[in-house]
């Protein structure tokens, strides 16, 4: 996903004056075209119109999402993809977490974006607090750390493992479980203060699953801000096979 796609719906968001899909989409010279019961949604281009459709039996929010994964569909360029409209046209469900395809993965993350809004996103997940600016220093400086003891790993196994090497890889065990508790109390102290709401407290306040919480964090680091989530992996999951 390319900054630019993003900043593109910005530039329609302010000519139409609010994030209403139907306002947004007829903005972009999009038809609407009702898809029946049974499809979820669908995009199709006709002698260099784009037709459109979302169920709409979806919730307000379903609905929403599934016209901005169509919106994006078309900013991104995928109807110019070869094989995106297999048969004339490309059926979509909005219902895959984690998409595999790149045309997918791109409208599910502009579609989460335009859906939360950035602003009152960034105040959610208190981007300009002192706090959190120091759990994202402190959240930096562990990756590095995890990044420097599997390096060392990765060497241990392939030359053996001597009782120095042993001890040393104990060691920098020992500090990264330090790190890792160190940023589970802040994570929770962020938390217990209000300063910050987690993914499913975002999720209720927006009424959207929270696949899209964590599709609408990607799409902030493609913006450019550095904001951390404070579900922290398990520290278990940071060592391998040792």
């Amino acid at each position: 996903m390319k900054l630019e796609y993003l900043q593109k719906m910005d530039r329609i968001i302010r000519t139409v004056g609010s994030r209403d899909p139907d306002e947004i989409l007829a903005c972009m010279g999009f038809i609407y075209i009702d898809p029946g019961e049974n499809l979820s949604g669908f995009i199709t281009k006709r002698k260099n119109t784009v037709y459109y459709g979302v169920n709409k039996k979806f919730s307000p929010q379903q609905y929403a999402f599934g016209s901005f994964h169509e919106a994006f569909h078309g900013i991104c360029g995928h109807l110019n993809t070869p094989d995106f409209l297999q048969n004339g046209a490309h059926a979509d469900t909005f219902r895959i977490i984690h998409a595999v395809a790149r045309t997918e993965r791109e409208a599910n993350i502009g579609a989460a974006d335009t859906v939360i809004d950035t602003e009152s996103f960034l105040e959610m997940v208190g981007y300009d607090s002192a706090d959190v600016q120091a759990y994202t220093q402190s959240t930096e400086s562990f990756e590095r750390a995890v990044e420097d003891y599997r390096r060392h790993y990765v060497i241990a196994v392939a030359n053996g493992s001597p009782e120095t090497r042993i001890r040393r890889m104990e060691a920098y065990q020992s500090e990264l479980s330090r790190m890792c508790a160190e940023l589970q109390e802040q994570a929770q102290d962020i938390l217990n203060s209000g300063t910050c709401l987690s993914v499913p407290e975002i999720a209720r306040e927006y009424g959207v699953p929270e696949h899209v919480v964590h599709l609408k964090y990607e799409a902030v680091a493609i913006r450019k801000y550095k904001v951390p989530s404070l579900e922290l992996p398990t520290f278990d999951k940071v060592f391998g096979g040792w």
